[in-house]
């Protein structure tokens, strides 16, 4: 009976120990994960970064074939043939030096005997003279190696910008989330002890129907938070390929304003590191050196030669001759040329035009995001000035409340006010994040050393 009894007391103690061993083991499946680490993940596994750098390798392998048009070209023929035809058994008995009186009969020569050849050759090339169309083929792959290089950059710098927005936004959302599940605890506090006046004989009147009302609105407030932060996180989860459920950011956005260059700077900047810039200057150089490489098409080739060449019937024996030489080839007449030269022209001007218009495209877009920065600085001054005047309204409300001065609907009213006004703080405080974000990706600047600088700023925030 004893030991019934204790037993029975302990079971309470060890379900609770059970309780406990499961949350611990939960908590350690859940890793709050830093911007930095996020975008390393997102970065080492994204598919079309890949791709680009699969374009990059293909560059690098054209660059080296172009290289090797320089080169001497050896290669190397093997032959058996057994024919009676005239012409081959009498180039045949020539080359190999067996050439007797007897096979200068008519008869032989009319009808020879079926002849055996086995010729092997090895043959040389090497240009000289291309008039500049091998140079250009090495141009053409450098341009491509360059035009790869700043394709990886731009898709680099894209991704950063995407994995930035999703990070921000589940810090924002989580921290809206927090704040409005804090707000509908009060509420719904309030609400129970107006509803105990009403079980003391007390109809429940205007006030207590708003009051229920607005802690409607603020628990809907918090489901919207909560189900943007799971799609912000669920995007994470997914381009990092990690479990959702194991995936959690805890973080708190920097409220600190950037270090941001003059705007002149910005656009100088802008005009020299932008990846769109430089692949179209990249191109616009392609296409001059295409015109100059197409009125060069008239100007000879030349190219020298060399081969070594041994026929036999008869292994022992096998006489070898050697040729060399020099080949030019040059076209007399082309119709297409002028043409040809005048379309590579013309393109070349649309580069120039390209260019010019792309340098106003990026000059309108660094003062757009230059403007929207500053500006999200003082608006989240302005917010942050907001936010303390909010929270004394609270704190005063609730001293009138208790007090028996105001309403519970003017209580609720005032933690409803004090949400939105929080909503729109760290709304604000995405803004201004974003906004300096966007500000170095249209300058051509946003790269990893920007996550590192943010992701600093972020753990100093906490």
């Amino acid at each position: 009976m004893n030991t019934h009894k204790l037993r029975t007391g302990k079971m309470p103690w060890l379900a609770v120990f059970y309780v406990v061993v499961m949350v611990f083991g939960f908590t350690l499946n859940v890793q709050a994960v830093t911007l930095k680490t996020v975008m390393t993940k997102v970065i080492e596994r994204n598919y079309d970064l890949k791709q680009v750098q699969s374009f990059s390798q293909q560059a690098s392998q054209e660059n080296n074939y172009a290289r090797s048009q320089y080169y001497p070209k050896a290669s190397l023929e093997m032959s058996f043939i057994r024919s009676d035809d005239p012409v081959f058994a009498f180039g045949s008995y020539l080359r190999q030096e067996r050439f007797t009186s007897a096979n200068f009969n008519i008869d032989s020569l009319n009808r020879p005997s079926p002849a055996d050849d086995f010729t092997a050759s090895v043959s040389v090339g090497v240009p000289i003279y291309t008039a500049g169309k091998l140079s250009y083929g090495v141009k053409t792959a450098q341009t491509h190696i360059a035009q790869a290089s700043q394709q990886e950059i731009m898709v680099r710098s894209q991704l950063i910008l995407q994995v930035l927005e999703r990070y921000f936004s589940a810090v924002r959302d989580r921290e809206v989330s927090s704040v409005a599940i804090e707000i509908e605890k009060l509420a719904q506090s309030e609400i129970k002890d107006a509803s105990n006046l009403a079980s003391r004989g007390m109809a429940p009147g205007a006030d207590y129907y708003g009051a229920v009302a607005i802690t409607h609105g603020i628990s809907a407030r918090r489901i919207e938070s909560e189900s943007s932060y799971e799609n912000a996180i669920s995007a994470l989860a997914i381009m990092a390929g990690e479990d959702k459920n194991s995936f959690v950011i805890d973080a708190k956005m920097s409220e600190k304003e950037y270090s941001v260059p003059t705007l002149e700077t910005l656009i100088n900047t802008a005009l020299q590191s932008r990846n769109d810039i430089n692949i179209a200057r990249l191109q616009q150089t392609a296409l001059k050196d295409a015109h100059t490489i197409e009125k060069k098409n008239i100007l000879p080739s030349v190219q020298a030669f060399g081969k070594v060449q041994t026929d036999a019937y008869d292994v022992k024996y096998m006489p070898d001759h050697y040729t060399i030489g020099v080949q030019l080839s040059m076209p007399l007449l082309d119709q297409s040329h002028s043409s040809k030269v005048n379309m590579i022209e013309q393109q070349y001007q649309q580069s120039n035009s390209k260019l010019a218009s792309m340098g106003e495209q990026v000059t309108i877009e660094v003062t757009n995001a230059y403007t929207n920065y500053k500006a999200s600085v003082r608006a989240l001054n302005e917010m942050r000035n907001s936010y303390e005047q909010a929270q004394k309204s609270v704190k005063m409300m609730r001293v009138l409340y208790r007090q028996g001065r105001v309403s519970v609907i003017d209580m609720l009213r005032a933690e409803e006010q004090l949400l939105s006004v929080q909503t729109a703080f760290f709304k604000t405080v995405y803004n201004m994040n974003m906004a300096y974000a966007s500000l170095m990706a249209v300058s051509g600047q946003l790269s990893l050393d920007t996550v590192q600088t943010i992701n600093d700023l972020i753990q100093e925030a906490r």
